[in-house]
């Protein structure tokens, strides 16, 4: 029979486990929104920004071309996935999520120096991205490492926050009784952890 003060000990502590899960679950979905509104920003910038006099290199809106494809609208529309996964609220499909969303962020990052690579030129779009030393770097962080940086940022902190849900220690349920070391049955010991 297991007492009351151990059942009301195993009912806080259940109660204070829900209430971290459910506070890293809103966490990870504040997340998620956070890196789908970078992601379809990151996609859609080189489309729809010189229309707005943000550009790069002088390219005009709606123009589709090979670095548009791999360096903004692939990682862009990982980003949204990552971030539909992390608002799901699974445990499993937040990780999956997660990991996607930092995949797509680096890739912001790095593309633009690994562009020359499989495209075989210089990237005429990276010099030139202005009119003046504010603008090219403006361009620079909107288009590629500014948005690339948050999106791998945030979704860092939500696979921490997931991460963290995931390890939390189940309670038993109430009725259940705990393992006790029986002296007499030596290979049955249990260590609390």
């Amino acid at each position: 029979m297991v007492s009351p003060t151990i059942r009301l000990i195993a009912a806080l502590a259940e109660e204070a486990l829900m209430s971290v899960r459910s506070q890293a679950s809103g966490q990870a979905r504040v997340a998620g929104g956070v890196i789908g509104i970078l992601g379809v920003f990151g996609a859609l910038v080189p489309f729809v920004g010189p229309s707005f006099g943000y550009g790069m290199g002088g390219v005009q809106a709606w123009t589709w071309s090979e670095s548009h494809l791999t360096l903004h609208l692939a990682p862009g529309l990982a980003a949204v996935v990552g971030a539909l996964l992390l608002l799901r609220g699974r445990c499993a499909s937040q990780i999956v999520g997660a990991l996607l969303a930092v995949v797509a962020g680096a890739w912001f990052v790095i593309a633009p120096s690994l562009h020359p690579l499989w495209a075989g030129q210089a990237m005429s779009g990276m010099s030139g991205m202005g009119d003046s030393a504010i603008s090219e770097a403006l361009s620079a962080l909107g288009y590629h490492y500014g948005t690339g940086a948050l999106i791998a940022v945030v979704a860092a902190y939500a696979l921490g926050v997931v991460s963290r849900q995931q390890t939390a220690v189940p309670v038993p349920a109430e009725g259940s009784q705990p393992d006790r070391l029986d002296t007499q049955d030596s290979s049955r010991v249990s260590v609390p952890g």
